[in-house]
């Protein structure tokens, strides 16, 4: 069976018998480019066809604009374009009529990023009684060496009056009052925090280019008229605009033809924010509260009072010594402020062209 192969309107038979005839294909026919090299030799024969016999016309004579190389091959490069670089403050039309194709920019200026410095509250918390009231069978000084006897309030105690491990009267401590002395832990400081500044709501500088590449149509129907067999015919470019292909990417260009290369890009990404604020421990802050231990068991028979705080625990001497220890309680609990030290909000994130696209120019 015999296979052809019909193209424009010449028919091809490649490797097929037609009664026991080979018929080859065109010696312009390549594999690479079909029949198209066909249609440019058709069109230099006919220039080249004098009808009285006179020389052939000279190369590029049937091009109404200028004759330019074929785009490369070695990466999917577009055709020509008409393409203007210049200050993307004052960016160039497109020819009379030639279309507009699409525009790349160069150049990233990013502004500088000014974040408010951060600053933080006062410090806030609450304070809590003390841990720990303990009988010792010694004098404040001696208090190291001194037999202790716990007179602790109960768990998560809110100092109301309590008499839980009371302490009785002339508890002998081998050969000596136990209660000699009463010590008061310190008061405890719960929660404590400050305040940051609220995250800037300033809008974040507007990043600008320096350059654009303005692409502009740069075939017509006369692509193939009169031009040599590796060129084709583009308008002639306008004062100021280039014949440039193009390809997506960071590309090296070729050496000889489209040689002059022009990086641009289609787009930026900009991540620049201000960093929240945060603030470190609060440094300064205190509590207070009274404390008074009663004989009985109802807070009622007053045996001391005394200031405490924050800042470090209390002793008191009894006299007489050996009394009772019947009931506590601490009141007037009060948070003294402290401060904070601010930290972060800082410029943080990039901000660099997307979209790499590269313009190889004819020289």
């Amino acid at each position: 069976m015999n296979y052809c192969l019909l193209i424009g309107v010449v028919v091809l038979c490649v490797g097929c018998y037609v009664d026991d005839i080979v018929v080859k294909p065109p010696d312009c026919w390549t594999p690479e480019e079909g029949m198209e090299p066909c249609y440019r030799d058709a069109g230099s024969d006919a220039s080249e066809a004098q009808p009285d016999g006179g020389e052939e016309e000279e190369a590029g004579a049937g091009c109404e604009g200028e004759c330019v190389p074929l785009r490369p091959t070695n990466y999917p490069f577009t055709d020509p374009h008409h393409v203007w670089f210049g200050p993307a403050d004052n960016p160039a039309a497109c020819p009379s009529g030639l279309l507009p194709q699409f525009v790349r920019y160069a150049g990233l200026v990013v502004p500088d990023l000014e974040c408010p410095e951060c600053t933080c509250s006062a410090s806030t918390g609450t304070c809590a009684p003390p841990s720990t009231f303990v009988a010792r069978a010694g004098i404040c000084d001696l208090a190291s060496s001194s037999i202790e006897t716990p007179f602790a309030p109960p768990d998560a105690w809110d100092g109301s009056c309590t008499a839980e491990n009371a302490v009785p009267a002339d508890l002998d401590c081998e050969g000596t009052p136990c209660v000699q002395s009463v010590a008061i832990g310190p008061v405890q400081k719960l929660g404590e925090s400050c305040a940051p500044t609220l995250p800037s709501t300033s809008p974040i500088p507007t990043t600008s280019w320096e350059e654009v590449a303005v692409a502009c149509e740069g075939l017509t129907g006369m692509a193939w008229a009169g031009c040599k067999m590796d060129e084709m015919c583009v308008p002639k470019a306008a004062p100021g605009f280039r014949n440039c292909v193009v390809v997506e990417g960071d590309i090296v260009c070729p050496t000889t033809g489209y040689a002059e290369r022009r990086l641009f890009y289609r787009d930026k990404m900009d991540t620049r924010t201000c960093a929240a604020c945060s603030c470190g421990p609060a440094l300064g802050s205190s509590c207070t509260a009274t404390a008074t231990v009663f004989k009985d068991d109802a807070c009622g028979a007053f045996l001391l009072g005394t200031s405490i705080s924050s800042e470090e625990p209390t002793c008191n001497e009894m006299s007489p010594k050996g009394q009772a220890l019947g009931s506590k309680r601490v009141a007037d609990l009060a948070y003294h402020p402290g401060a904070c030290a601010p930290s972060g909000g800082g410029p943080e994130g990039t901000t660099a062209p997307t979209g790499p696209v590269t313009f190889c120019c004819a020289l």
